[in-house]
């Protein structure tokens, strides 16, 4: 019969998956129209955010319910599981803290008056996000080739205490090397999510500030409206500081729940706490997008629209105070 635990972490899995699928290609389609023509950054940090919440959903979750579900996984399993759980969660960490250092150095543009360089940043934006993608891999690859299930774990019987908790518990990785797990596993791991996470704070109540600076902004006492472009920055802005107060309490939550997971392991619904915790990023970030992204008039985070200039007539006379 199945256990009451593994019912609860079915059932979460299933829903964050379907909400996380439905709300990830609604958010691609609606910004689709990037597409075309030259690629903005924005889109491009989103598009790839788009692919690491799908993978999360559609690997990581996938396979805890057939766990869940009584199929035992192997070592290669475990890997495969601890591997893309791991990645995807500082992808997006990493993504987000360049998605915010972006919009806050057009803030910090627009509330300080600089003369705009030439726009570079859409040029190096594919090598970036590249870079990032290629630096994951290779960050995360260790954990993938030189880990392996402990024996004990391999030739256990089930009646562990912590059933309740199997897949995080049957599961664990060795690597067969105390310093090795000691100073990569417990600390470099750590490092490599918490630093950016602290950087993307700090961003974040810089760009606060900025926002509050931007409100009292005028030119000779006379406040100036917003054009498309400045929505799409400010808009960007206030989107980056929402999902900064997302993401960090759910990792740091998610964190302190696994370190004290032996002494958690008495509650059934513990395994389903820790699914929400580590995929409802992926789940509730595209939603919290498309609500604030919600009514904006031809400026998405794809970037502004352009008009064409309208035409004068030849023989019209203009006066120097148009």
């Amino acid at each position: 019969m199945m256990h009451s635990a593994d019912a609860l972490e079915i059932i979460a899995c299933a829903v964050l998956i379907l909400v996380s699928f439905v709300g990830n290609m609604c958010l691609f389609y609606s910004t689709r129209k990037c597409i075309t023509g030259r690629i903005q950054t924005s889109f491009l940090l989103i598009s790839s955010l788009i692919t690491v919440h799908l993978i999360k959903n559609l690997v990581v979750n996938v396979m805890k319910i057939v766990y869940s579900s009584g199929v035992m996984l192997d070592s290669a399993g475990c890997k495969v599981l601890h591997f893309t759980a791991a990645l995807t969660t500082s992808l997006a960490i990493w993504f987000m803290l360049h998605f915010a250092l972006f919009y806050h150095w057009r803030l910090y543009q627009i509330v300080y008056t600089l003369n705009e360089a030439p726009n570079l940043e859409d040029k190096h934006s594919l090598k970036v996000v590249s870079a990032l993608w290629v630096a994951g891999m290779v960050v995360h690859t260790p954990a993938l080739i030189y880990t392996r299930k402990p024996e004990y774990l391999i030739a256990g019987n089930g009646t562990d205490p912590l059933s309740t908790n199997r897949i995080y518990v049957d599961c664990l990785i060795g690597f067969g090397n105390k310093q090795v797990e000691f100073y990569y596993g417990k600390i470099f791991l750590v490092l490599i999510d918490i630093l950016p996470l602290a950087v993307l704070v700090f961003v974040c109540f810089w760009m606060s500030f900025l926002l509050s600076e931007r409100k009292k902004l005028t030119y000779g006492d006379i406040w100036i409206g917003e054009d498309d472009s400045e929505i799409e920055i400010l808009r960007g802005a206030k989107f980056s500081i929402l999902l900064m107060l997302l993401i960090t309490p759910l990792w740091v939550s998610h964190f302190i729940l696994v370190c004290f997971l032996k002494d958690l392991a008495a509650y059934v619904f513990i395994p389903a706490v820790l699914t929400a915790l580590s995929s409802g990023f992926s789940a509730v970030s595209p939603l919290l997008l498309m609500l604030v992204n919600y009514k904006i008039k031809l400026v998405s985070f794809c970037g502004a629209k352009e008009e064409k200039p309208t035409p004068q007539p030849v023989n019209v006379i203009l006066s120097p105070y148009a």
